[in-house]
């Protein structure tokens, strides 16, 4: 059999074609009345996804890029911070305030557990001089959700404490509600739920967090300038050279998204994990946490089977490329994805050809068991 190649993964994820073809489309100069007009659309679908009234901001880098302007802007040394740090980026979470030479209050949470928001409660109270929450909305690395919502509502009543969240697997495969939480720095990236290349990262800034900009004289960054940003991007137009072609896949992921409807989206991917789960279920997998993500699946391979070869077995058989586990968890979980433009026949034929690969494993089961369990859980949802 001829296998298909199909990425599967949780970033970059399967790209949309529409955003492929407006990509390779876009030719203009970037202070032109046409790349202004696009930009436009983009900031205001931006709007309705982060469901926010206040500008969401882009820059022309990954994730990580709005990620450190989140500590950049807003953190000198010495400054105290509360990071949680349940997996490989919560600590980068850790890693980024150090670097600006930060106080860290770490909360380290098992992997594959979420934090307790007695927890970081219990964090504010110790620290009232805690300039700022890090926490990730979902946690890819371990498949994990924190209680993101629950935590901004204490941050909120501090007035000189900001909330930050990495979304940027949270949003589109989770409610993610920014202005109703007060959330008020919130990470997203082009790569994840919208369906397009890397090469993005989009930042909503809170009313709260925008009077905090320049409390800090101390304060060293450059390109990622979040006042410089909100200034021009208030124009429709970026302070440096945009990736324009992303602009234009970007603007053409908001149109699907949008026409699906944002709920529609958050949906589907709660749909395609609650099918993964059953799955892993009927086949006596174990998920590797207690809050799991709808972003990504985290399943254990049991014994001393190795991961590695269940993902290597996928590739080579069926084309199908998902994620290891990352640092001490490789080779111990194997990770599903269902954010952005994966669908039913996606992961039915995913879950299909693991199968085959976990029994060629060792893996005893009655075949066809996980595909009957996932396809019983569609049905219960969707009926």
């Amino acid at each position: 059999m001829l296998p298909k190649n199909r990425v599967l993964t949780p970033g970059p994820t399967a790209l949309l074609p529409e955003a492929q073809i407006a990509q390779a489309e876009a030719a203009m100069h970037h202070r032109t009345d046409a790349f202004i007009e696009l930009f436009r659309t983009v900031r205001g679908g931006l709007k309705q996804l982060f469901k926010t009234d206040r500008d969401v901001i882009t820059f022309a880098s990954s994730g990580s890029g709005a990620l450190e302007a989140c500590v950049a802007n807003y953190i000198e040394e010495g400054d105290k911070v509360i990071c949680v740090n349940g997996g490989k980026f919560g600590e980068r979470w850790v890693k980024m305030n150090k670097a600006y030479g930060a106080n860290v209050i770490e909360i380290v949470v098992e992997h594959g557990r979420a934090v307790t928001v007695e927890a970081v409660q219990k964090a504010l109270d110790e620290n009232k001089d805690c300039r700022a929450v890090f926490v990730q909305g979902s946690e890819s690395s371990t498949g994990t959700v924190h209680p993101a919502r629950e935590i901004a509502a204490l941050v909120a009543k501090r007035d000189n404490c900001l909330m930050c969240v990495d979304a940027i697997t949270w949003i589109g495969a989770h409610e993610v509600q920014t202005d109703a939480w007060n959330l008020d720095l919130v990470v997203c990236g082009s790569q994840k739920a919208m369906a397009m290349p890397p090469g993005l990262a989009f930042l909503s800034v809170s009313a709260k967090a925008e009077k905090m900009l320049g409390e800090r004289k101390g304060n060293k960054r450059f390109y990622f300038d979040i006042a410089r940003e909100l200034k021009n991007q208030a124009k429709d137009q970026t302070a440096f050279t945009p990736a324009i072609s992303l602009i234009a896949a970007a603007a053409a992921s908001l149109k699907w998204i949008l026409d699906a409807g944002v709920d529609n989206l958050v949906r589907n991917a709660g749909e395609l994990a609650s099918m993964s789960r059953a799955f892993a279920g009927a086949l006596g997998l174990e998920l590797l946490g207690d809050a799991p993500s709808d972003s990504v699946t985290a399943v254990r391979t049991p014994g001393d089977m190795d991961s590695s070869k269940v993902i290597k077995g996928l590739k080579t058989q069926f084309g199908a490329i998902i994620a290891n586990g990352q640092d001490d968890l490789k080779g111990k979980i194997f990770r599903l994805a269902h954010l952005g433009n994966y669908d039913y026949v996606d992961t039915m034929g995913l879950l299909a050809a693991l199968e085959v690969v976990l029994a060629d494993a060792g893996l005893k089961f009655e075949s066809g068991a996980g595909l009957k369990a996932a396809q019983a859980e569609y049905l219960r949802l969707t009926k």
